[in-house]
């Protein structure tokens, strides 16, 4: 490897954790600015959703806003807007505030992850590649690792604007390593852009995401809101399909479809993002409203997850280089399977190495998953498509953990629901007393309020277990998608 290549590198993972740690410090900290906005969850949770839409929208701008600039400026131009509204977010006076300049960290900030990979994919040789995703896949697990611990103790000694402070200083440090060590690239001579086609699709996508986002709030399809947005995400997603492929000038290069190695990669980046965070969501639920963890030592399970997915990152090179990136992939796929199932038999009894061993283990599943993936999708591309390639790549990366999120928090709630009525169709309300009750405001005595109390809680068990029973078998509807790759 070259010295100057070692140096981007360097920089380039530095980028990447940047975002991936403020998406880790952003989760621990929403009670805070609710609190100190007094103002309600429901609002709080635009502060994630329109950073959702914002760099989703951004992600598939990539492609022709580097033919039109060039992917350098594109990309490093990204981080310093990206730490300069992060700055921004911190100095909020208002929860508008907050949500403007979020709207605009994230669009700014959507390149750090895609064009990152291609510029690593683009300077490093087939020989060294895997190796070079290895190390950019451990600086994209930083967040996991550090983002609560930090987020934890900079709201808990400091202030929750030091959540978007702390992006800066190191933002600025990635902006001048990148501007004096990343080689520069030409824009594109053509300048044809299918205008229409993005704009259509931005609608589309920023439909969708507001639908995944608000769904369960707005109680889904019984509301006409949420039914207006499905709506116009599909008609709007049609007449992008319409205008993409019924015209010689296209938003996403047409050549990337007929690459299966490519088709397949995004197939499974959909997976990635599918699996990716909702153990992020789930776990810290069980530990604090079943086991009664502390929210510190819930930081630090989680941490560990990807502690175990950056080790992995050291050796999987090694394994892809032995048996092959599907191979690889199948390994990480199938421990994933395993840490899940693992989950689903958890009762009473179990303890905190268990939880430790568990969290560390799956980890290193994801890790091992994803640098195959990465591998393999962009092994038959040519140079010129990988900047669409890596969007097209991490916008259904994007697109899958939405889908995921609101899958399964509606899935938690409404068997919560059920398994709440099963439990209770067990009492003998006729000994108890508890037949016209159903909820607990309607208890008057000690002891009928604890009834309710233990049946809430098996419930909640009994739902989260069946959460991660529907994680757990999730890959498996997509291994027929494995014939699309090359071997």
């Amino acid at each position: 490897m070259k010295k100057n290549n070692i140096i981007s590198l360097f920089f380039i993972c530095l980028a990447t954790s940047l975002f991936t740690i403020d998406m880790g410090i952003i989760t621990v900290s929403f009670s805070e600015i609710e609190n100190y906005f007094s103002t309600t969850n429901s609002v709080t949770s635009w502060v994630l959703t329109v950073f959702s839409i914002s760099s989703a929208i951004g992600i598939i701008s990539l492609g022709f806003m580097s033919k039109l600039f060039g992917r350098k400026k594109i990309y490093i131009f990204g981080i310093l807007g990206f730490s300069f509204f992060s700055g921004l977010c911190g100095l909020s006076n208002n929860i508008e505030q907050l949500l403007t300049f979020r709207f605009f960290q994230g669009y700014f900030g959507s390149g750090l992850i895609a064009l990152s990979q291609a510029f690593v994919i683009d300077i490093f040789s087939t020989k060294n590649r895997s190796k070079a995703i290895s190390a950019w896949t451990f600086g994209l697990l930083a967040g996991p690792v550090i983002g609560p611990l930090l987020g934890g103790y900079l709201i808990e000694y400091m202030s929750w604007r030091y959540i978007f402070f702390i992006n800066v200083p190191l933002g600025l440090i990635a902006f001048f390593g990148l501007l004096n060590n990343l080689k520069n690239d030409a824009p594109s001579s053509s300048n044809n852009i299918n205008y229409i086609g993005f704009i259509f699709l931005s609608i589309s996508v920023a439909s969708l995401q507001i639908f995944l986002d608000r769904g369960e709030l707005e109680d889904w399809f019984e509301s006409e809101f949420i039914i207006f947005l499905i709506l116009l995400s599909i008609t709007s997603l049609i007449f992008f399909i319409l205008s993409n492929f019924n015209t010689k000038i296209s938003l996403f290069s047409k050549l990337l479809f007929k690459d299966k190695n490519f088709v397949g990669g995004v197939i499974f980046a959909f997976l990635f993002g599918f699996i990716l965070i909702p153990p992020f969501i789930l776990i810290p639920i069980y530990l604090t409203e079943i086991q009664d963890f502390p929210i510190y030592y819930v930081g630090l399970i989680l941490s560990l997850s990807g502690l175990g997915g950056m080790i992995a990152t050291l050796f999987t090179s090694k394994i892809i280089f032995h048996i092959g990136n599907i191979n690889t992939m199948l390994l990480g796929l199938l421990i994933y399977v395993i840490a899940n199932l693992e989950i689903v038999f958890w009762n009473s009894n179990i303890t905190t190495n268990q939880i430790i061993f568990n969290s560390f283990y799956r980890g290193i599943s994801i890790s091992t998953y994803y640098v195959a993936l990465a591998n393999i999708t962009y092994t038959t591309l040519p140079n010129i498509l990988r900047t669409e390639a890596a969007s097209l790549f991490q916008f259904l990366r994007t697109i899958g953990t939405g889908v995921s999120i609101a899958f399964f928090i509606t899935l938690l709630n409404r068997y919560y629901t059920i398994n709440f009525e099963d439990l209770r169709s067990y009492l003998d309300y006729s000994n108890i007393g508890v037949s016209q009750f159903t909820n607990v405001d309607d208890f008057f005595s000690k002891d009928k309020i604890t009834i309710l109390q233990q049946l809430q809680h098996q419930s909640k068990i009994k739902s989260f277990l069946n959460d991660f029973f529907f994680l757990s078998i999730s890959p498996l509807f997509f291994l027929p998608f494995f014939v699309l790759f090359k071997k």
